[in-house]
């Protein structure tokens, strides 16, 4: 591939400008995921009416919209009413910034004989994915919720995106190759191995294991991430789950068995990992991209 040009995309694929702009990005975006968790979970548009105070209503201004800053400024309260303002909207644009920078130094840094396009598209498009599975991870937190207004749209864009970058194999049929084939397995695995554990656990406990929000959740990562994602995603969520519930549980004195906890930040937390680290692992769950 050719060297990247010296056009505007080349400041994302340059430290240090690389690194700022990923950061930058990364809070920005943060901030209007803020909106889509607080918002999508009791069925309100993002678009209308602009960002206000939860308590007083008022709308919040530009000046006091600005990322992490603007909270640290206020000093965590409503410049109107004074009214705390929760630490979790800091938190998520300061969470989304490192996935910004997580997925700059796993597909763009480093890479100066990658033509700049290239590595802009992988940039967007795994941030647009780190991204959506932020949001339904903070959704399905609060209301126990992963709506199909997010993952039934995200899946086909997802899996077309994927098509484009190439960095899941296609599949070998009849001395062909198929594009999109692991990804097209990937989906039918991830909605099939969770639709068959919710049937299982109304056999077996008598109540839902899992939900079909989950196998959606779980094919549109096998959208993008082909079926390798989905394995990997699927076997890794229960550690995860086991690793953040078990001590806050003995903290609190309650038992583990029984307890209602939603799985879709497990799932995101082990698809992100298999995306930031999954080159690092043996074949054939390797996923090498780019």
């Amino acid at each position: 591939m050719t060297s990247p040009s010296d056009g505007p995309l080349a400041l994302l694929v340059r430290p240090p400008w690389g690194w700022a702009l990923a950061a930058l990005w990364g809070a920005l975006w943060g901030s209007f995921f803020n909106v889509c968790i607080y918002r999508i979970g009791l069925y309100e548009s993002v678009v209308r009416p602009r960002s206000r105070c939860p308590s007083c209503g008022t709308p919040i201004a530009g000046f006091d919209n600005v990322p992490i800053l603007s909270w640290l400024v206020l000093g965590g309260r409503c410049r109107h009413c004074r009214a705390p303002i929760s630490l979790r909207y800091p938190l998520i644009e300061a969470l989304s910034a490192g996935l910004a920078l997580g997925v700059y130094a796993r597909f763009v840094a480093g890479r100066p004989e990658i033509d700049a396009v290239v590595l802009a598209s992988h940039f967007f498009v795994y941030f647009a994915f780190a991204g959506t599975l932020l949001v339904l991870a903070g959704i399905d937190f609060d209301h126990k919720l992963l709506p199909d207004r997010i993952t039934m749209p995200a899946l086909p864009i997802f899996f077309v995106a994927g098509l484009l970058l190439r960095d899941v194999p296609d599949v070998a049929v009849l001395g062909g190759l198929v594009p999109g084939g692991e990804q097209l397995l990937g989906i039918v695995l991830g909605y099939g191995v969770v639709a068959l554990t919710v049937e299982l656990s109304y056999v077996i406990l008598g109540r839902e294991g899992m939900g079909y929000g989950d196998a959606k959740l779980l094919a549109l990562v096998g959208g993008l991430l082909g079926w390798r994602g989905v394995v990997v995603t699927f076997f890794g969520a229960p550690f995860i789950g086991l690793f953040v519930l078990v001590p806050a549980l003995a903290a609190r004195r309650r038992r583990l068995f029984g307890l209602e906890v939603p799985f879709g930040p497990f799932l995101v937390g082990a698809a992100l990992a298999y995306l930031y680290f999954g080159h690092l692992l043996p074949a054939p769950l390797t996923f090498l991209a780019p």
